[in-house]
C-alpha cells in the first residue's frame, strides 16, 4: 500500500538557488555515467519547486541512495509533500490485454518509486493513481506537467510493447497459461527471436528525448521547434541557468 514518508516538515520555501546549491556537490561526487540521470531528477525537482510541474518521479529507471537522500532533503526544506508508492503504467482499453495477463501483471511486484509533490492534494492524487496501477494520458500529463500529445504517443507505444511481450511469452511457453503468468509476475521479458520481432521491439522502444526534461517527444513535437515539448525544454533550460544548477556535467 502507498504511504507517505514520515519526514520533518520545513517552514517556508527554499529558494531555487539554494536548492540547486544543495544538489550540486552531491551531483559532482557521483560517477560520470550516473550524472546525466541524476541531473535530470534534480532539475525535475527544481521544476516542481518552481511550479512548472505538480510532481517529480524519483527511482523509476535510476536509483542511487545518496542522490535520493539529497533530493528528499531539498524536498523537505522546500516544504514539499513526499510519497513512496508503486509506479503507475498506461491505461488500456477494455479487452486490450488477455485476462490472464491482466491478472498476472496486477500481481507483479514492482519496486516503489518516490513521488515528490508540490502539496498534499497532489500527493493524495498520486496515491490514488498509484493504487489503481494504470493511468490515462490526461492524468499522467497533468500530474507530470508534460504535453498531452507526447504522453499519448508514449502510452500508445508502451502498450504496444506490452503486447509484444505477451506474444513472446506465449511463444517461449508454448501457450502454457501457468508458465506465462509466472513469467509476467516475475517481470521476465523474453528476447525477440525473429527479425520482425526485433524490428517491432525497436519501433516501440525508440524515444526522442526533449532536452532538459524527462519528456519523450512525440513525432509532431520532435519536428517543430515551437512545439509544446520544445517550448517546455527551453523553460527547463532557463530554469537551470537562472537557479545556478550545473549545466556542464563534465565538471559537475
Amino acid at each position: 500500500m502507498p504511504h507517505a514518508l514520515r519526514i520533518p516538515t520545513a517552514h517556508g520555501s527554499c529558494a531555487l538557488s539554494e536548492a540547486a546549491a544543495a544538489l550540486a556537490p552531491v551531483l559532482s561526487g557521483m560517477v560520470r555515467e550516473a550524472r546525466a540521470f541524476a541531473w535530470q531528477d534534480g532539475l525535475d525537482l527544481l521544476a516542481t519547486i518552481a511550479g512548472l510541474k505538480p510532481l517529480c518521479l524519483v527511482g523509476r529507471g535510476f536509483h542511487e541512495r545518496g542522490w535520493t537522500a539529497a533530493l528528499l532533503h531539498v524536498a523537505v526544506t522546500a516544504s514539499l509533500s513526499v510519497l513512496e508508492a508503486a509506479p503507475w503504467f498506461p491505461e488500456a482499453e477494455p479487452d486490450f490485454f488477455p485476462d490472464w495477463y491482466v491478472a498476472a501483471s496486477a500481481r507483479r511486484s514492482a519496486a516503489p518509486v518516490t513521488y515528490i509533490c508540490r502539496d498534499d492534494a497532489t500527493r493524495l492524487r498520486a496515491a490514488s493513481l498509484s493504487s489503481r496501477g494504470r493511468v490515462s494520458d490526461a492524468d499522467e500529463a497533468a500530474m507530470l506537467g508534460y504535453p498531452l500529445c507526447c504522453v499519448a504517443q508514449h502510452h500508445q507505444r508502451t502498450l504496444a510493447f506490452e503486447r509484444i511481450v505477451i506474444e513472446m511469452v506465449q511463444r517461449v511457453t508454448q501457450g502454457d497459461r501457468e508458465r506465462m503468468a509466472r513469467l509476467v509476475e516475475a517481470g521476465t521479458e523474453p528476447l525477440p527471436a525473429t527479425q520482425e520481432e526485433w524490428q517491432r521491439h525497436a519501433n516501440f522502444t525508440a524515444i526522442t528525448p526533449s532536452p532538459s526534461t524527462s519528456v519523450n517527444m512525440c513525432d509532431a513535437c520532435a519536428a517543430d521547434r515551437m512545439s509544446p515539448a520544445a517550448s517546455l525544454s527551453r523553460r527547463y533550460a532557463d530554469l537551470a541557468a537562472a537557479s545556478g544548477y550545473p549545466t556542464d556535467l563534465t565538471h559537475a
